[in-house]
């Protein structure tokens, strides 16, 4: 069998943090119930027995997102390992992500993420200043809270990316936040473009090309200087780009050229094929019914990834589509990125075939 990804939301939509662009409480707010409750421990089983038997050895990539999981607390964690133990029979490969705001990281959480050799992504959007738009459920600023928190992972020797947000302001101030970064020793990095709820026309938080392109080029730059000096720090989209130059696969969903399946199970075991798309009309069906063998094979499955495997006539000619390959489809109904990656690969590619 081929590999499986599977992200559980055991919180649903629930969070302990507004920030002002949030994808997943605009998506969730045009289903017709926002927040599809906390998992209980029937569903938590039933997905991760059966992750386990459809994967029947091959690799699983488990990740817990949200809203904010770790409002699941740590018992509901707990009982997850227990059941990836009692039904990982086969010995796959595994890897657990979990991503968090980080407000809840304490002592306790870091024994757990330690013991389990759990990967956290951590969202940060720079300092103090660029984390404005990452605000408490009661409007309170989080920047001093996450750092310190960042900070604890570090002491306890955590494995964690940062993941950022990428606004016109942070793309603006890309150099500032780059060197932020580096002054804390955040050495892995992810920015992922700002999106608008889907199907709304404007976003003051979105980028346009130009913007993009600019951003691209500015932290290019940082990173190949750092490279160069022998103090690369990894950013997951070049790393990425530079497998793809080499005619290697990414392991970045979004960027092989067409969708797969990144199974989603909502916290009352709806089944959805992304997480861009847990929208009503995109429901698989319920992991408390079906499989994931059958739930691939649903004709709403079966759409989506066909749907990705549409290209246009200007990807089709063009000189850089083994690098781009079309792009993800749910970011592309937001940011046209072909000026900005015309700009970007025709000055890094020769950089980037280089790499490693």
């Amino acid at each position: 069998m081929p590999p499986i990804s599977v992200m559980l939301k055991p919180s649903s939509a629930i969070c302990n943090m507004k920030c002002l662009y949030c994808f997943y409480h605009s998506l969730a707010s045009q289903r017709e119930s926002f927040s599809l409750g906390f998992m209980n421990e029937e569903i938590l089983e039933e997905t991760i027995k059966k992750v386990f038997s459809y994967s029947d050895g091959s690799r699983v990539y488990l990740s817990f997102q949200g809203g904010e999981p770790l409002l699941a607390g740590i018992d509901f964690f707990d009982r997850a390992m227990l059941f990836i133990e009692r039904y990982n029979t086969k010995n796959s490969e595994t890897e657990i992500v979990i991503q968090t705001n980080g407000l809840l990281i304490n002592e306790d959480w870091c024994v757990f993420f330690k013991k389990h050799n759990i990967l956290i992504g951590l969202s940060l959007d720079g300092d103090e200043i660029h984390n404005i738009n990452r605000i408490s459920i009661n409007g309170e600023p989080t920047f001093n809270q996450v750092l310190k928190n960042a900070k604890l992972l570090q002491k306890n020797n955590i494995s964690f990316n940062i993941l950022t947000v990428v606004t016109p302001q942070i793309a603006k101030d890309i150099k500032e936040i780059y060197g932020f970064f580096k002054d804390n020793n955040f050495k892995y990095l992810q920015f992922i473009p700002c999106l608008k709820a889907l199907g709304s026309l404007e976003s003051r938080f979105c980028l346009s090309s130009k913007q993009y392109g600019d951003f691209l080029i500015t932290l290019f730059s940082l990173y190949m200087a750092d490279i160069m000096n022998n103090n690369y720090t990894s950013i997951r989209l070049f790393d990425n780009f530079a497998l793809l130059a080499k005619r290697l696969p990414a392991n970045q969903c979004g960027m092989n050229g067409h969708c797969t399946h990144q199974y989603v199970v909502e916290g009352n075991g709806s089944v959805y094929p992304c997480d861009f798309y847990c929208l009503d009309q995109y429901k698989l069906g319920n992991i408390k019914d079906e499989d994931f063998s059958s739930l691939s094979k649903s004709p709403i499955a079966k759409n989506f990834i066909s749907e990705s495997l549409l290209l246009l006539d200007k990807c089709k000619k063009c000189s850089y589509f083994s690098l781009c390959r079309g792009g993800c489809k749910r970011e592309s109904l937001d940011l046209d990125k072909c000026e900005a990656y015309h700009r970007f690969f025709s000055n890094a590619l020769p950089y980037l075939e280089n790499i490693y």
